[in-house]
Formats: C-alpha cells, structure tokens, sequence
C-alpha cells in the first residue's frame, strides 16, 4: 500500500485492562477543556437519561503508552446520568456511568455520541442475545466453537428474519412445540 492507502477510521472503548492508556486518557480529560460538547436527553420506559459526550484533541500527543503513541488524534469521554423509577418503591433511582473511547482520526461530539449509539445498538441488539437469552459465555464447547457459533447465528438470523422481536420468548415456545419451527419463513 502507498501513501495513497486510505486510513480507517476506528473508535474503541477503552477498559481497565488497559490502565495506562485509560489513566492517560482521563488525565487529558481532568486537566484539559473539551473541543466540543454535546447533551442529548431522552425520556422513556419509566427512565430519563442524561447523556454528555465531550471530544478532546490529543494534539500535544500526551498518551504515554507506547503502543498507542501516534494513533490517537481523539478521545471521547461518554458520560450517562440515568434516572430510573421504582414502580415498587414510587421513587427515582439515579446511576452514573463514564466511558472512555480514542480515536485515530478528529470528529465531532455529535459524531462521537451517533457512532457511540450505533456500537451499543449492535451490542443490545446481538452480542447480549447471544450472551444471555443463547448463554454463549457460558458454553464449555473448546473444540470448533466456530460450529456452534454458526448454528446460533443461523438460529437468530432465521428468527429476525420472520420479524420475531422476543428471542427468549420465542426458543421458549419453541421448546414447548418443536413442530412450530416449520412455520417460519425461509427455514427449509
């Protein structure tokens, strides 16, 4: 590849197991202003949820972590106040969480919060129904998993396919009639 080579444009999320490059991050974050800053509120499903995405520039090149040195053009701090009410208790309850993400290329807090969005779309949207409902993390299968991943992929794709929005729900009632499986669409 030349120069002419086309660079990704990536943004990760950056966890505990990378303490260093996390601890450099939130430095920047402490003792730095933000480029830019976006809020979004959203109301819903007995909760109000607060969202602050602020974008800072890695100009002066202060990540000190070897590996990432020169990656990083920008680090994205996501910060949630959500407030979810207690039907039990008739009362609010309020949790804080931050988030961390770099970037390898400068964007905007608008940009930051819609690909943000998008990456915990697909996390809800798949990752989690196959970690809970499918109980893939928990599977002992260490000879081919790929197999099995293939077969639980096949599964999901068949049910979304017909429009089936409880998966759960749906192996359930599958499990209690096994002939109901015939009915779907694009299954044979």
């Amino acid at each position: 590849m030349g120069t002419t080579a086309k660079k990704k444009k990536l943004l990760i999320q950056v966890k505990g197991n990378q303490k260093e490059l996390l601890q450099n991050c939130r430095d920047i974050i402490r003792f730095s202003e933000p480029e830019d800053v976006y809020k979004q509120t959203e109301k819903g499903r007995n909760r109000i949820e607060n969202r602050d995405v602020s974008i800072y520039f890695n100009e002066k090149q202060f990540i000190g972590d070897k590996q990432w040195d020169g990656h990083i053009e920008s680090i994205v701090c996501v910060e949630r106040q959500t407030s979810v009410f207690d039907t039990k208790g008739k009362k609010h309850k309020d949790r804080y969480e931050s988030a961390v993400y770099v970037s390898n290329h400068k964007l905007s807090a608008g940009q930051g919060a819609g690909i943000v969005r998008k990456h915990w779309f697909i996390e809800n949207k798949d990752h989690h129904v196959r970690d809970v409902t499918l109980k893939e993390d928990e599977s002992r299968i260490r000879v081919n998993p790929e197999n099995i991943s293939a077969l639980r992929s096949f599964a999901l794709n068949i049910l979304r396919k017909n429009k089936i929005q409880n998966i759960k729900g749906e192996l359930y009632e599958n499990s209690l009639d096994y002939y109901s499986l015939y009915s779907y669409q694009h299954f044979i």
